[in-house]
């Protein structure tokens, strides 16, 4: 085998572990727990998981989507999750091959992933993935190929202010409105909602910004609030999404910062180029 092509099978693979793994963060991490013990076990009746029960993708299938124990049904975000980290990891390997951009981008890329689980799931972008994203990025920055530590500090200062705008602007609007913005379904009883832009956007806007830099930046936001609108009016349209309510904004946050990662600069480019500006 080729080893361009060795590679990329082998990064699709680690992705696939990498995809389990992130399924056990975003399954513990909201509630507190620990996400390296106890051993995975079913959460319906407790039983523990062998390890062959637990090889991604294959063993949901050969499961037929039920617990070996108590036949309860596991959901299929489970592999979902995992194929996406593999494609992801495997588009990384054929972007930049067996280089230091590969670990930024398959860092950057398992981050993404596992917000779009948690905020789907608990309206929650971990710190672990904003904050500690951020800190990586910064690090990452000054791996060969690079964007540059001062690059990578301003995106992710004026990614954290843009969105610190927003909030502060969209708070001013609804003090008027108080009412107006309704808590997420099933979440009415709880405190700290205030319809705003949420801290843990504002933060996971700073991640993106750390890793992609100024122009890549600019477009995985475009991306993130044109593809939040889209789907936003398409839900209402079917009725499945009351107009006052909100829907979680990191899954298009992560749908725009994958997007600018592979195809920012050119995106940019094109739109510069249009607008007359190149």
């Amino acid at each position: 085998m080729h080893a361009d092509a060795f590679f990329a099978v082998s990064a699709a693979i680690l992705g696939l572990c990498i995809g389990s793994f992130l399924n056990v963060v975003a399954w513990r991490a909201p509630l507190g727990q620990s996400v390296v013990a106890p051993p995975s076990a079913c959460p319906a009746c407790g039983r523990r998981i062998r390890w062959y029960e637990n090889i991604p993708i294959l063993s949901w299938i050969i499961l037929g989507a039920r617990c070996a124990g108590c036949r309860e049904r596991i959901s299929v975000r489970y592999p979902l999750g995992e194929l996406a980290t593999g494609l992801c990891f495997l588009a990384a390997a054929l972007h930049s091959g067996p280089t230091a951009g590969f670990i930024r981008e398959a860092v950057f890329l398992s981050l993404l992933i596992l917000t779009v689980q948690t905020d789907l799931t608990h309206w929650l972008v971990l710190d672990e993935a904003s904050i500690g994203g951020t800190v990586a990025g910064l690090i990452l920055s000054l791996t060969p190929g690079g964007i540059g530590m001062v690059r990578s500090v301003a995106t992710a200062a004026g990614a954290f202010l843009l969105f610190l705008a927003i909030r502060l602007v969209s708070l001013l609007v609804l003090r008027r409105r108080p009412d107006y913005v309704l808590p997420p379904e099933g979440m009415e009883d709880e405190e700290g909602f205030d319809g705003g832009m949420g801290w843990g956007d504002i933060k996971l806007a700073a991640c993106i910004g750390a890793f992609l830099g100024p122009w890549p930046t600019a477009v995985a936001v475009f991306i993130a609030f044109v593809a939040g609108a889209a789907v936003g009016l398409f839900l209402m349209a079917l009725g499945r999404h009351e107009r006052r309510r909100p829907i979680p904004f990191g899954p298009f946050l992560a749908l725009g910062g994958a997007i600018a990662l592979f195809a920012g600069d050119p995106i940019a480019s094109a739109y510069l180029s249009i607008a007359g500006l190149l």
